[in-house]
């Protein structure tokens, strides 16, 4: 059984469809075209939806959408991913991704410099066969490479499976 999850904000259904949108790293005409938001508006559209989200990154939006259950495994396309493990490095700067962390950041915690977190980074979208920070991120906490922990404080240390990821209740019209 899954523990208990930090409450999360009410959004509205079109909030969900464009989270959904950012965890599967789609450009601004695309989701223009699957939201209906007219293309100019998509980047404030997002910047006000992470900002609901309390983070101003988008990879740590994704993350926080898959735990929360908003966000589904069909909502990240990946292509090829190799069928590899992450090696440990690889796996603490993913959750640096989830931790909505950038590379400078998770260099500096890791004790790495910061073209190794890159260099890393684009090792980890190979390997799970993403294009962006912000499928990896929510591929990472869907697939249960990355403990819930890593989102912060009031978040258990346990990983999702698909027995047990958390169920979005159906979003209220807002």
């Amino acid at each position: 059984m899954l523990a208990s999850l930090p409450s999360r904000p009410d959004l509205s259904e079109a909030e969900v469809a464009l989270l959904r949108q950012v965890a599967g790293g789609h450009l601004n005409e695309p989701v223009s075209r699957a939201t209906g938001i007219v293309t100019a508006e998509v980047g404030p559209a997002i910047k006000a939806l992470t900002a609901r989200l309390g983070t101003p990154h988008r990879h740590r939006a994704a993350a926080l959408g898959a735990a929360w259950g908003w966000v589904r495994t069909e909502d990240v396309p990946v292509s090829h991913p190799t069928g590899l493990p992450l090696p440990r490095r690889q796996q603490e700067v993913l959750a640096g991704l989830v931790a909505g962390e950038e590379p400078g950041k998770t260099a500096k915690r890791l004790g790495l410099a910061e073209s190794t977190v890159r260099t890393y980074i684009q090792n980890i979208h190979r390997t799970l066969g993403v294009r962006s920070r912000q499928q990896a991120a929510a591929l990472a906490v869907l697939s249960g490479i990355v403990s819930l922990s890593a989102l912060g404080d009031g978040w258990p240390d346990t990983r999702l499976t698909e027995n047990d990821s958390p169920t979005a209740e159906p979003p209220t019209a807002g």
